[in-house]
């Protein structure tokens, strides 16, 4: 009898443990409110076998197409490109995403790995696009891009990889923990309260902090509250439990080695890896990447020093004939 008595507090305790956990995760969505974009291009949405993405279009309908694609971090989205796209539009057709599980797109609840990601970027200029494009992309998605490119030349006129982490010509496989962790992270109600606590406005501003910027001045209220609402919509824990728990890394060595599109590879002076660590690293598997570096940034280069990162765009696609 006494068994079943002490059984019987722990279940309560335990229900009410969880039931408090589910409460604070509700009220913690609820409170994030809708995302609304702030680009000003024409919104449209790609439908794609595994839920639409959406995407913002601005420019000429003639003109070169530029297509940009956002880094992978805590509310990542089509928002880190606010102060590129007016620009680029005056000479590209340009095509910013939000890739599936971030930002307006649909977050569906499933096993995102880096293969969802090639495939989409290959299915989507494909379809959408529909001729050879410049490709823009930040961070972790440039190995996507590579391995997308590798495949299919055909669409891409030329890569341009920000920031792009040495960590994705490694071979390098999830572990059991890395296992755990994913899992954890897409349990309904603890994974979501672990989830809310990696991603609140705190932690958001101190990750942008140690790792985003160079001058932290650009770490507005405005910037963390768009990150954070971005980072609770409804089942964003998926994409981005797979990136924390290292389930998006893809090695694309042998990939960028025989790569034949153009690639030119942007780090910033002040980044994690000294841009001479980056640099070599990537033309020791591929001699012929043209490397750039800005001043006064780190990661989030495109922001920090967009009207450098703009003019360098120009000047390195002035030379491409449709």
């Amino acid at each position: 009898m006494a068994f079943f008595k002490k059984l019987f507090k722990t279940s309560l305790i335990v229900g009410g443990a969880l039931g408090s956990l589910a409460l604070y995760n509700k009220i913690t969505e609820s409170m994030a409110g809708e995302l609304d974009t702030v680009l000003t291009g024409e919104e449209r949405r790609y439908p794609w076998k595994y839920g639409d993405m959406f995407y913002e279009v601005k420019g000429h309908r003639d003109a070169k197409p530029l297509v940009l694609v956002h880094g992978f971090a805590l509310g990542s989205s089509s928002y880190e490109w606010r102060k590129n796209i007016d620009t680029l539009s005056e000479q590209y057709r340009v095509y910013a995403l939000d890739l599936l599980g971030f930002g307006l797109s649909d977050r569906p609840a499933i096993d995102y790995d880096a293969e969802i990601y090639t495939d989409l970027l290959n299915d989507f200029i494909r379809e959408v696009v529909g001729k050879p494009a410049v490709v823009v992309a930040h961070g972790l998605t440039s190995a996507y891009v590579i391995a997308a490119a590798y495949r299919r030349p055909q669409l891409f006129e030329r890569l341009v990889l920000v920031a792009a982490p040495p960590s994705i010509l490694d071979e390098s496989y999830p572990g059991p923990l890395n296992a755990i962790w994913k899992l954890v992270l897409r349990t309904p109600i603890i994974g979501q309260s672990v989830y809310n606590v990696l991603t609140s406005r705190q932690a958001i501003r101190n990750y942008y902090d140690n790792q985003g910027y160079h001058n932290p001045g650009l770490i507005t209220d405005e910037l963390v509250e768009y990150i954070y609402t971005s980072a609770h919509q409804s089942n964003s824990r998926y994409a981005l439990g797979a990136f924390l728990s290292g389930h998006l890394h893809q090695d694309v060595q042998e990939p960028f080695s025989r790569l034949q599109v153009p690639v030119t590879a942007i780090w910033g002076r002040e980044g994690m890896l000294t841009p001479a660590e980056a640099s070599a690293a990537f033309k020791r598997v591929n001699s012929r990447t043209d490397v750039r570096i800005i001043d006064k940034s780190t990661i989030q280069i495109q922001d920090e020093q967009a009207g450098q990162f703009n003019a360098l765009l120009r000047e390195l696609t002035s030379s491409i004939t449709l």
